[in-house]
């Protein structure tokens, strides 16, 4: 499988990513999604120097939204499968009147 170094700046510092299975366009989003976050955060934060902190606290930010998004797809699901359960017992039950 072919690695693909990328060199992006990523909360304040420069890192090269070794990226596979991933088209540009995404990652870019990514980086941009993490340094939006990551200002953010430095903004809500400014009376703290530590970089280090700030970013640690961006990290359990973006965790804590994908919990959030992964809670909201759990329930999804647990409804649609509460739907066609529901949904199946209706034609069962039309299935035995007939």
């Amino acid at each position: 499988m072919i690695m693909n170094k990328i060199y992006e700046r990523v909360m304040g510092r420069d890192i090269e990513f070794n990226v596979e299975n991933i088209d540009r366009l995404s990652f870019d989003g990514v980086v941009n999604f993490v340094n939006e976050e990551w200002m953010e955060v430095k903004k809500e934060n400014s009376s703290i120097p530590d970089t280090q902190k700030i970013a640690v606290l961006t990290a359990v930010k973006i965790a804590m939204k994908l919990f959030k998004l992964k809670d909201l797809q759990k329930n999804n699901v647990d409804n649609y499968e509460k739907k066609i359960d529901d949904l199946i017992k209706q034609l069962d039950d039309l299935y035995h009147i007939s």
